[in-house]
């Protein structure tokens, strides 16, 4: 089985029912700091199944959901088929071929608890085409893990139990690093820390503390202009 095999394996079958269990408030939240245009078109990375699609698809003028998941594909064109959605297209395809394809064509691109599942090698390839697939000004949106929290730290050091599929998660420093390798200016990259989105979040207020406040952000949500 090669590593593709592997991965969309991973991606499939269990993980896809688990995926549908999560609640829709862990994405509805991030919506108001997208800042979405009825004249955008947006791009939806490693879309899953469209989580996103039913929260957006009336505030843009039209939605691609791409994953590399033959079964998440499936389940987002049945969530759009079951809230009459029609702005919409899915594509099961890698990433980097989807965006290099269709260089400049997006106004939006978002990519929402992805980037913790991939290796800096393949970041730089995937967010390097997400690059060149938005218009002059256009938004990458990426909200991912925070490897500061307290959690992700346990986790980092086998205190805690990593979920399988996080493979990569990461600080905000590390991922400004990785962004600029990607075409991105510095100048022009937004960093929000953001609390947990379960029970944990209670521990936000706690990152103003001195010294020690850092391993309280649970979250970023990170803002890049091209």
């Amino acid at each position: 089985m090669t590593d593709r095999e592997e991965r969309i394996r991973a991606h499939s079958g269990a993980y896809v029912d688990m995926y549908e269990r999560k609640p829709i408030s862990r994405i509805a939240r991030l919506v108001p700091r997208l800042r979405l245009q009825p004249h955008e078109d947006l791009v939806d990375v490693a879309c899953g199944n469209a989580m996103l699609l039913p929260l957006i698809h009336d505030r843009v003028r039209s939605y691609a959901g791409v994953d590399f998941s033959p079964e998440f594909i499936d389940v987002a064109r049945r969530r759009a088929g079951e809230h009459g959605i029609s702005n919409c297209t899915f594509h099961c395809a890698d990433v980097v071929d989807f965006c290099n394809a269709r260089k400049g064509q997006f106004d939006v691109a978002t990519a929402l608890d992805f980037s913790e599942h991939i290796d800096d090698g393949e970041f730089i390839a995937i967010f390097t085409a997400i690059h060149a697939s938005l218009r002059a000004g256009g938004r990458l949106y990426l909200h991912t893990p925070n490897l500061e929290f307290i959690l992700e730290r346990l986790k980092e050091r086998g205190i805690l139990r990593q979920f399988p599929e996080h493979i990569a998660v990461r600080s905000a420093p590390h991922l400004v690093r990785l962004l600029e390798q990607c075409g991105f200016d510095r100048g022009k990259i937004a960093v929000e820390v953001l609390p947990h989105y379960n029970v944990m979040r209670l521990l936000h207020p706690l990152r103003h503390l001195p010294v020690v406040g850092r391993v309280f952000a649970a979250r970023l949500f990170i803002e890049c202009r091209a």
